[in-house]
C-alpha cells in the first residue's frame, strides 16, 4: 500500500494519494470538520425530516468536530486550556446539583440539553484556537459559515417553489415553520422555527465574510456579500435584532481599520453606490411592488415602544426567577417551574441561560463576551454580532448558537488576530 502512494506521490498523479500517516489523516479530519461545522451552524438541516425534536446538521458537526480536542490540545494555550476544563467541570456539576436541590432523575431532554452544552465547549476550544493560528484554517470555516447563511436563505426561495411540505420532506425546513403574520406583518421562517432565530443565522454572514479574509479588496468584497444577504435576510424575516447587530458588527470594523489608518477606498464607496442603483432600478423594473409600508411598521415608534416595554416586563420576571434558582432549573424541570413553565421566554441568552445552566455560567459567558468584543481585531466583529443577538433574544438553546457563543468566549483567550 505504502509503495502504492509513493509511486502515485511521485507521478502525475499526485493529488490522488490517499493520507497514510496520522498527521495526514488528522489535518483531513481537521478540514472536513471545520468545513461541516462552519457550514451546519448557518444552516441545521433536520437529520430526520418532519420531525420536531430531530437532531440537526449542527448536532452532527459537534460530535464530529470533537477529535479536533486531541489534536489541538498541547498546541493550545494555558488559557484556552483553562476555559475548556473549568467550563466542563462547571457543566457536569451544575446538573447534579440541580437534581439534588430538585430531587429529580435526569430525563432525556436534559441529558441532550447538558450534552450539547460539553461538545460546543470541547469543540469550540479546538476551533478557537485553529482559526487564530491557522489562516487557510480560517478562511474554511468562515467560508462554509458564509455559504451556510446564503443557502439558509436560498430557502425561502425554494419555500415560494416547494412549499413547507416539499423543504419539510429533505429537512430544509421545521414543522413549525411557517409564513406568520403579526399585527399584518408577514415574516417567513423554514429550518429556524423564529424569524429572530432565523436571522441570527443568516447575519452570521457579516462577521463570517470580514474573518474569511486577510485581503483588503477581498475582504470589502466578502463584506457586501454578506451585507447583501443580512438585507434579504431582513425582507425575509423583519428581525430588527439581526440586522442591528449586523450593522454593529460592520461599524466595529469601520472604527477597528480607522485605529489602523487604513484610509479610505473610493473604489468600495462606487461600488456601494452601484449596489443602491442597481436595487433602485429592480424595483423600477418591478413596478415597484416592494411593500415599503411592511418594512416601515417594523420601526414605528408606538410599536417599538410597546415591544420594549413587553421585553423589559419579562425580563423582570426572569431576573425575579433567577434569584430564587441561582443554580438554574435545567432544559426541562416541570416539578420546579411549575406556573411559570409557560413563562419560559427570557428575550435574553444570557437570562434564559442563568435559568437554565446557572448564574455563574451566564456571568462568565457575558464576562468573556465583552472580553472578545474589546480585542478589536478581526474577530471582534463576531463578538459584538453575539453580545447584541444575545441581548435581542433566546438563542442559547440549539446547538448552532450554543457552539456560536462558546466559541466567542473561546477566542477571548486569543492575542490580537491580524
Amino acid at each position: 500500500m505504502r509503495v502504492a502512494v509513493k509511486v502515485l506521490r511521485k507521478g502525475r498523479f499526485r493529488a490522488l494519494a490517499p493520507p497514510v500517516t496520522v498527521e495526514e489523516l488528522a489535518a483531513l479530519h481537521e478540514r472536513a470538520a471545520l468545513a461541516l461545522l462552519g457550514f451546519g451552524v448557518t444552516l441545521p438541516v433536520f437529520l430526520a425530516p418532519g420531525h420536531l425534536s430531530s437532531p440537526r446538521l449542527s448536532d452532527l458537526a459537534l460530535v464530529f468536530a470533537l477529535p479536533m480536542i486531541v489534536t489541538r490540545w498541547r498546541r493550545s494555550g494555558r488559557g484556552l486550556r483553562g476555559f475548556c476544563l473549568a467550563s466542563v467541570v462547571l457543566l457536569l456539576l451544575t446538573p447534579l446539583l440541580q437534581m439534588v436541590r430538585i430531587g429529580q432523575t435526569p430525563n432525556l431532554p436534559d441529558v441532550v440539553f447538558w450534552s450539547r452544552w460539553i461538545a460546543a465547549v470541547v469543540a469550540a476550544t479546538a476551533v478557537a484556537h485553529a482559526v487564530v493560528t491557522d489562516r487557510r484554517r480560517r478562511r474554511l470555516f468562515f467560508l462554509a459559515m458564509t455559504a451556510g447563511a446564503a443557502c439558509h436563505l436560498a430557502t425561502y426561495g425554494l419555500l415560494e417553489v416547494m412549499g413547507r411540505a416539499g423543504l419539510e420532506v429533505v429537512g430544509l425546513a421545521s414543522p413549525r415553520a411557517a409564513l406568520t403574520t403579526a399585527a399584518a406583518q408577514a415574516r417567513i421562517t423554514t429550518v429556524a422555527e423564529h424569524p429572530n432565530a432565523a436571522m441570527a443565522l443568516i447575519g452570521l454572514a457579516v462577521p463570517a465574510c470580514l474573518a474569511a479574509s486577510a485581503k483588503a479588496m477581498e475582504r470589502r468584497l466578502l463584506l457586501y456579500l454578506g451585507a447583501g444577504v443580512v438585507l434579504v435576510g431582513f425582507v425575509c424575516t423583519l428581525s430588527r435584532g439581526g440586522t442591528l447587530a449586523a450593522a454593529l458588527a460592520i461599524l466595529v470594523w469601520l472604527i477597528i481599520r480607522m485605529r489602523r489608518a487604513d484610509g479610505r477606498n473610493p473604489l468600495e464607496f462606487l461600488i456601494l453606490t452601484c449596489l443602491l442603483a442597481g436595487a433602485a432600478l429592480v424595483d423600477q423594473v418591478m413596478g415597484g411592488v416592494i411593500d415599503v409600508a411592511r418594512f416601515a411598521a417594523r420601526f414605528d415608534v408606538l410599536r417599538l415602544d410597546e415591544n420594549i416595554s413587553g421585553r423589559a416586563e419579562t425580563w423582570m420576571r426572569a431576573l425575579g426567577f433567577i434569584a430564587n434558582h441561582p443554580l438554574g432549573v435545567g432544559w426541562s424541570s416541570p416539578q420546579e417551574l411549575g406556573p411559570f413553565r409557560g413563562l419560559t421566554v427570557s428575550h435574553n441568552g444570557y437570562l434564559f441561560m442563568a435559568r437554565t445552566v446557572g448564574v455563574a455560567a451566564a456571568v462568565g459567558l457575558l464576562a468573556l463576551h465583552v472580553r472578545s468584543a474589546l480585542k478589536l481585531d478581526v474577530f471582534a466583529p463576531l463578538a459584538v454580532f453575539v453580545l447584541v443577538m444575545m441581548c435581542s433574544e433566546d438563542l442559547t438553546q440549539g446547538a448552532s448558537f450554543i457552539f456560536i457563543a462558546c466559541l466567542t468566549a473561546a477566542l477571548a483567550f486569543r492575542r490580537r488576530a491580524a
